[in-house]
Parts: C-alpha cells; structure tokens; sequence
C-alpha cells in the first residue's frame, strides 16, 4: 500500500467499514478484459477471516465465468465526500474508507448452506426488521456464491472536519 498513512489495522475497525457497505464489486477473469459486477452482499466473520456472501441467479455471466476459473477480487468503499478547497483543483480530495481482497468464489449447492448465506445478507441489508423466506423449492433455485478471502487490506480518507 502506497500510502501507508491511511492503512486500517485494527480489525473492530474493519469490521465497521464492512459493516457500512452495501455493495461489494466482484471482479472475475473474462477475456479480454476482467468482468466486474457490483452486487448486495451478506457476510460473516470467523475470526479475521472474512467470508461474503452474493445472491442472483444459477445460470449467468457470473456463474460461467466463475466455473471457469474461481480466483477473485473484491473492493467495496463507503462514506463517501468531498473535500473541498475554495478555487484550487489540485486541493480537492475525497473522504472515504475501502476495502480491497482476493480469494476464491464459490457456488453454493446445498439448501441449508443457501439459507445461512440468504440469512446473513437479510441480516445485512435489512437490519431488524421482519421478512420472511420464500419456500424451499424457490431458495434451491437461486444461486448463492460464497467468497473465501485469502487476503484483503483496508484505508481510509477522513475528511479534515472529522478529525
């Protein structure tokens, strides 16, 4: 990492940026350029080690291309704004906090393993509130992907009036 001055160590604090993202872009190898495709996510830790789940359908670009080869990337990043400085360009900047891994997808097959992983994105996404779950046969029929991170880095920008 360039700019070491912004490198987030302190995994309570990862663990808040994930938290604050809502969006996580998947980057996955196509020829000729990679594919990425940003998508809702749920996730969960075990330790530090990070886990994402992304929901969609079974058949698909992203499906194919990931039966091809599973080694991904991933950047989500929040809090977003910007820093002004009068009439001076180059003095423009932009708060925010990022998160950028690598690791291997995976497609989930097993119905309970799918409830799990549309638990944790509910859970994500919706906060307390209450929803409920289609049937079985319509779960077993939506795609699940699991990302297994092997590694990921994490920084951020403050914005000089929130120091």
């Amino acid at each position: 990492m360039r700019r070491k001055e912004r490198e987030i160590l302190e995994l309570d604090k990862i663990k808040e940026i994930v938290e604050n993202c809502h969006v996580v872009r998947l980057a996955m190898f196509d020829e000729p350029y990679p594919y990425v495709v940003p998508v809702n996510f749920g996730y969960h830790w075990q330790e530090e080690n990070l886990t994402l789940y992304i929901h969609g359908a079974r058949q698909g670009k992203k499906i194919q291309l990931l039966k091809n080869k599973s080694k991904v990337a991933v950047e989500m990043d929040c809090n977003h704004e910007l820093i002004e400085a009068g009439t001076v360009a180059e003095k423009y900047s932009f708060a925010y906090q990022s998160l950028i891994g690598f690791g291997d997808a995976f497609i989930i097959q097993e119905l309970e393993e799918k409830k799990q992983a549309l638990q944790l994105l509910m859970d994500h996404e919706v906060k307390h509130k209450n929803y409920h779950f289609p049937p079985d046969k319509m779960i077993a029929a939506t795609g699940i992907i699991k990302v297994v991170l092997a590694s990921y880095s994490c920084k951020e920008h403050i914005h000089p009036n929130k120091m």
